[in-house]
């Protein structure tokens, strides 16, 4: 596991955390998404990305 990124007084670093979000491009670590009528997680992909981004895919 890689080390985590600490400040001067030993707190996390949060700022990539928070610009990375959870955009799969972004990301490297797998995502996966609640996916209703499956009733199961499914992988975050590119184009599911964009349908949570546009509302077509609730969460």
């Amino acid at each position: 596991q890689a080390a985590l990124e600490i400040t001067g007084t030993f707190k996390q670093c949060k700022s990539n955390l928070v610009r990375e979000g959870f955009d799969p491009a972004l990301v490297r670590d797998p995502l996966f998404v609640r996916h209703d009528p499956k009733k199961s997680y499914v992988p975050l992909d590119a184009s599911t990305y964009a349908a949570i981004l546009d509302g077509k895919f609730n969460l």
